[in-house]
C-alpha cells in the first residue's frame, strides 16, 4: 500500500550526516545480534514518532480513523526488517526479533542483513528514509587456499554499516550502538585480515627465516668445498622461494582458521585447524632460534 504522506516536499538545500563503518573482526551470538536489533528498532521507533507527529491530517479520515492510519504507520513503517542467508544460499525473511528465534532459520548463517529502508519504501512510494540504515553482517569464510594475487589487500568481507541520516540524534544514537554492541566484540586476531598484514611478516619475520634456513642448510648439504659447491646458489634462490611459497599457503590456511567475522552459533570446527598452525607456527619459531643460535655460537 503507497502512502503519500510520508513523502516530504522537495526543498533546494538538503544537509545530512553519513557515515560507512566496517564492522570486521568481531565474534558475535545471535544473542547480542537480537540485542543489537533490539536497540536500533527503539532509535528507529523514536525517529517514527516524531515523523507521525508531524504528518499533515487527512481530511478524509475522522478522529478515529486518523488515529487507527498514525498508529498503522508507526507500526509499519518504521521497522527494522531482517534477511538471514544461509551458506547454501537459503534464505529468511522477518520483521521482529522473532526471526532470530525461527526453527527453520538456515544454518549455518552466511549474512545478516538489517535495513530500515524496506518498511518505509513499502509506505512511501518506494523513497528512502530521510533517516537511513543498513547493516550487514558477513560470517563467510575465505578460500582455504586463496588464489588471489593482490596478497597485500585485506581480507574480503563484506561486514559493514551504512548511516545517511539528516537528523544528528539520530546519527549519534546508531554510532553509539554500534561501538557498544559490535565493535566491542573485537576477535584478538582482528590484524592478520588487515591490508599489509602479509607484507609485514614478510619483511619482519619469514624473509630474515628464510635467509637463515637456506644458508645453514646450503652449508650442510651443499659445503664450498664439496663436489656440488656448483649448485649452492641455485639452492640458496630456490630454498628461499619455497619458504615464501610455504609462507602464502600458511597465511591462507591461517586466515580461514581464524575467520574475519565469527558467528558463535555456526558451530565452526575451525579451532580443530588452530591446534595444527599453532603447533607449525612454534615448531618454526624453535627452528630459526636453533639455527640461528648454531650459527651464531662458533663466533
Amino acid at each position: 500500500m503507497t502512502e503519500n504522506t510520508l513523502v516530504g516536499p522537495t526543498r533546494s538545500a538538503m544537509g545530512w550526516y553519513e557515515a560507512t563503518i566496517p564492522l570486521r573482526g568481531c565474534a558475535l551470538d545471535l544473542e547480542q545480534v537480537k540485542q543489537f536489533y533490539t536497540g536500533l528498532t527503539e532509535i528507529n521507533r523514536e525517529f517514527g514518532e516524531r515523523v507521525i507527529a508531524t504528518l499533515p491530517r487527512d481530511t478524509s479520515l475522522d478522529d478515529e480513523q486518523w488515529e487507527q492510519r498514525k498508529r498503522f504507520l508507526l507500526d509499519d513503517a518504521f521497522r527494522i526488517t531482517v534477511t538471514i542467508k544461509g551458506q547454501q544460499n537459503e534464505q529468511l525473511y522477518g520483521e521482529d526479533v522473532n526471526v532470530f528465534q525461527a526453527e527453520n532459520a538456515p544454518m549455518p548463517i552466511a549474512t545478516i542483513y538489517l535495513t530500515n529502508a524496506t518498511a518505509w519504501g513499502r509506505n512511501a512510494q518506494n523513497s528512502k528514509p530521510p533517516n537511513e540504515v543498513e547493516v550487514l553482517l558477513d560470517f563467510s569464510k575465505p578460500a582455504l587456499l586463496d588464489p588471489n594475487p593482490l596478497v597485500s589487500e585485506a581480507t574480503p568481507n563484506g561486514s559493514s554499516a551504512k548511516i545517511n541520516a539528516r537528523d544528528m540524534t539520530y546519527f549519534r544514537a546508531v554510532r553509539q550502538l554500534f561501538e557498544e554492541k559490535i565493535l566491542g566484540k573485537r576477535t584478538v586476531y582482528s590484524m592478520i585480515h588487515r591490508n599489509y598484514a602479509y607484507d609485514f611478516g614478510i619483511w619482519l619475520f619469514v624473509l630474515p627465516t628464510a635467509l637463515l634456513l637456506a644458508t645453514y642448510y646450503m652449508d650442510q648439504w651443499l659445503p664450498a668445498d664439496g663436489p656440488n659447491a656448483s649448485y649452492r646458489w641455485a639452492f640458496f634462490i630456490y630454498g628461499i622461494g619455497v619458504v615464501l611459497v610455504g609462507y602464502r599457503v600458511l597465511v591462507s590456511y591461517t586466515k580461514w582458521a581464524f575467520p574475519v567475522t565469527v558467528l558463535k552459533e555456526n558451530k565452526d570446527q575451525s579451532w580443530k585447524h588452530r591446534v595444527v598452525i599453532g603447533g607449525v607456527f612454534a615448531w618454526l619459531f624453535y627452528k630459526a632460534v636453533d639455527i640461528a643460535w648454531t650459527l651464531i655460537s662458533p663466533i
